[in-house]
């Protein structure tokens, strides 16, 4: 083969080590020499200053759709729980009415009138 033709060997000037200087791997996970790492050295490592933020325009929308969402189950909850209590307060009223009208016949069967003679004079 041919031989490769090098220019002579110049001496390494302070700028150009500065210039190829690469410097060291800074992780959060690993630290394999136990080096105290600054915390702008670590959160510039991780990328996180770097990107920028973007949030879809969809999102409000999909935010609002939620909140209107929650609202009408809550109505519905509400409606349900109203109608359940409403429920409640007929089925106690229709048991105290029969027991008001159990009473009333006891009564009238002690004091000796008929039940039926009573609800038609009361009727």
């Amino acid at each position: 083969p041919v031989p490769v033709m090098h220019s002579p060997p110049k001496k390494v000037t302070q700028k150009d080590m500065l210039d190829w200087k690469i410097p060291p791997c800074v992780s959060n996970w690993k630290n394999a020499k136990g080096y105290t790492i600054p915390l702008d050295k670590r959160l510039a490592a991780d990328g996180r200053g770097h990107s920028q933020v973007v949030i879809n325009d969809k999102f409000a929308q999909f935010a609002e759709s939620l909140v209107i969402a929650q609202e009408v189950a809550r109505e519905g909850i509400t409606a349900r729980i109203k109608e359940k209590e409403r429920q409640q307060r007929m089925d106690k009223d229709r048991k105290d009415e029969e027991l008001r009208q159990l009473a009333r016949d006891a009564r009238m069967m002690r004091t000796g009138v008929a039940p039926a003679a009573a609800a038609a004079s009361m009727g």
